[in-house]
């Protein structure tokens, strides 16, 4: 039996799920608001239900938000043709990687981490995150595959693989600084 401490009381579950959610959606400009609102939504709003599933918690009432489409559409950030790092030129459009102009072979999936860690340097992103963001949304596996495509990526990109840092028990940053 698990010591009391370490489990989770189920509404406590809804209810971070729920905060999660919210506040994910907050950064685009959602607002959390009562479902019978999405039926009466002026001109230029878009409105979102989010049903949320959680392994036996049974049925748990749908989210509903909605927002302004032109907030929405300036929240989204114009990604980058060109992320640089010193001599480290990553061109996301031609999906090529280079070191003071030696292209380097990367794997597929190694192009789409290091396009992932290098449009979002210097934040702290989890295993999870990273999951999300470079593997296909189905993905079953263990995530300490991260690990090891992060682990290769630092081998290829020589004195750059320094740039990717690990948080101890959290996941992997990549730092700006250039490597002398």
């Amino acid at each position: 039996m698990k010591h009391p401490r370490h489990q989770i009381d189920p509404n406590d579950q809804i209810a971070q799920a729920r905060y999660l959610i919210a506040s994910c959606l907050s950064r685009s400009g959602f607002m959390m608001v009562p479902s019978d609102e999405l039926s009466q939504l002026e001109k230029g709003l878009v409105g979102l239900t989010v049903n949320v599933s959680i392994p036996g918690m049974g049925e748990i009432q749908p989210l509903s938000f909605t927002g302004s489409l032109l907030e929405l559409h300036q929240s989204m950030a114009p990604e980058e043709d060109v992320i640089t790092c010193g001599e480290l030129m990553l061109d996301c459009r031609r999906r090529k990687v280079s070191i003071d102009n030696v292209p380097l072979v990367l794997t597929p999936r190694e192009l789409q981490l290091l396009t992932y860690l290098m449009r979002n340097r210097d934040e702290v992103l989890t295993r999870g995150q990273l999951l999300g963001g470079v593997w296909e949304l189905g993905y079953r596996g263990d995530n300490r595959t991260v690990d090891t495509h992060i682990k290769c990526l630092r081998r290829k990109l020589g004195e750059y693989g320094r740039c990717i840092v690990t948080v101890r028990k959290v996941g992997y940053r990549f730092d700006s600084f250039v490597p002398r």
